[in-house]
Order: structure tokens, then C-alpha cells, then sequence
């Protein structure tokens, strides 16, 4: 007979600099704040009702996806993206995700065969509403990493659609 171990600990909440960070972002993607727009740090912290500690943990977070860039002396500032880097992180996305592509077609069991096939069917049906299609289509390929089971490029592959979303 197996004994119980001690109680499950409650799962803690997220940090407040995460949270700030899921705000700082959408505010990115919303184009609240414009790619090459210098991010103020006294602002924002008085806009949010924080201390600037969890806003500059914020922003490191985001400079390591790639969203803001940080500056010696100058602060951070919302990342810009050329039509060089657009090129480039289509590049990458083209290599991880066909990677992606050749493990699930050798490893995946038919319920995960049978899900990516149900969001082909919503792409086939959302090829005129742009905004749909492209949020079903993120779904489709994030389906195909996950599937695959290599979790440091499906990171990877975050992080790029998130700088992809700058665009």
C-alpha cells in the first residue's frame, strides 16, 4: 500500500514583474508603444502603480524576446524591425518548424495526426479572414512543435513570432 506524501503545495502566483511584462507586450502589439519608441520607465511605473524594480525586471524579460532593446545610459527602447530581420526570422522559423514537420511525421499517433488535421480544415475555411486565418495558423504550428517534442525550439519559435508580431 503506498502512502501519502505531504500535501501538494499551492502553485504560487506569478510574479508581479511577469505580469508586467504580458502588459508591456500587448501594449507592444497594440502599438501602444511604437517599435523605436524610447520606453518610460517613471511613466509606465506610475501609470501601472509599481516601483521601477519589476518594470526593469519586465523589460529584461522582453529584451530577451527580442521585443525591446536595452541601451547603456539611454534605457530600453521598443525593438524596430527591418525588412532584413523579417527575412531572417522567416528563415528561421522555415528551418525550425520544417524540422518540426519531419519528427511529427515519424513519431505523432493518429490523435495528434487527427488534431493537426482539424486545424488544416479551419485554415482551409479562414483563407479569407485574415486576422483568423493567422491566429489558426500560429495554432497549427505551434501543434506541430509541440508534437514534436523539442522543447528549446518551440521556445525558440516564440520568441521569433513574437518579434515577427512587431512587424
Amino acid at each position: 500500500m503506498a502512502t501519502a506524501g505531504p500535501p501538494a503545495r499551492p502553485l504560487s502566483p506569478r510574479a508581479l514583474y511577469q505580469d508586467v511584462a504580458e502588459r508591456l507586450r500587448q501594449q507592444i502589439f497594440a502599438r501602444q508603444l511604437e517599435p523605436g519608441s524610447w520606453v518610460d520607465e517613471m511613466k509606465l511605473a506610475a501609470e501601472f502603480g509599481i516601483s521601477r524594480t519589476p518594470l526593469r525586471e519586465a523589460l529584461k524579460v522582453l529584451a530577451a524576446e527580442g521585443l525591446v532593446t536595452m541601451k547603456l545610459r539611454r534605457g530600453a527602447y521598443v525593438t524596430e524591425v527591418s525588412r532584413d530581420d523579417v527575412s531572417q526570422v522567416y528563415h528561421l522559423l522555415a528551418l525550425l518548424e520544417s524540422d518540426a514537420a519531419a519528427a511529427v511525421a515519424v513519431q505523432a499517433d493518429e490523435g495528434q495526426l487527427d488534431l493537426l488535421r482539424q486545424l488544416h480544415a479551419r485554415l482551409e475555411k479562414q483563407v479569407r479572414q485574415r486576422d483568423a486565418f493567422f491566429a489558426t495558423n500560429e495554432q497549427f504550428h505551434m501543434a506541430l512543435l509541440d508534437i514534436a517534442g523539442n522543447r528549446w525550439a518551440l521556445q525558440m519559435v516564440q520568441d521569433l513570432r513574437k518579434v515577427m508580431k512587431l512587424n
